[in-house]
């Protein structure tokens, strides 16, 4: 038998490796922004007994209504009741039967939700999803 020796180590390149793992890494931060990017953080959910938060946003419609109540669809600013009108007809338009959520704060004038709700059921969205927390509370 031959000896091993030093000139017959063989040694499998880390470096190519370490920058797959990291631009897979940067691949999966990136697409799950991209997924959550209708939610708006500064709405604090109202909480209920029964209360759940679907996490299953693919096409839908996700209106975010702040405790001031002003609006916040797919991640942009709505000023006026129009342009939401045209927003959510498109969409009903475009994706029949498919539901809109109104994610609204707990803080939020009911009258601003109230005023949302009937823009959807007139521009013809099929089902309108609120989604609420668990408060924990049996």
């Amino acid at each position: 038998m031959r000896a091993l020796r030093e000139e017959d180590h063989f040694e499998i390149p880390m470096t190519s490796l370490v920058d797959i793992v990291f631009l897979l890494l940067i691949f999966f931060l990136v697409a799950t922004n991209f997924t959550r990017r209708e939610l708006d953080h500064a709405v604090i959910l109202p909480r209920s007994e029964a209360g759940t938060e679907d996490s299953r946003l693919p096409d839908r419609l996700v209106i975010n209504i702040r405790q001031q109540g002003n609006m916040i669809v797919n991640g942009r600013s709505v000023d006026d009741d129009g342009e939401l009108r045209r927003i959510v007809t498109e969409f009903a338009a475009a994706r029949p039967g498919r539901p809109a959520v109104i994610r609204a704060d707990a803080r939020s004038p009911y009258q601003s939700v109230m005023r949302v709700f009937g823009i959807c059921r007139a521009s013809g969205v099929a089902r309108i999803d609120l989604p609420v927390l668990d408060s924990g509370e049996k």
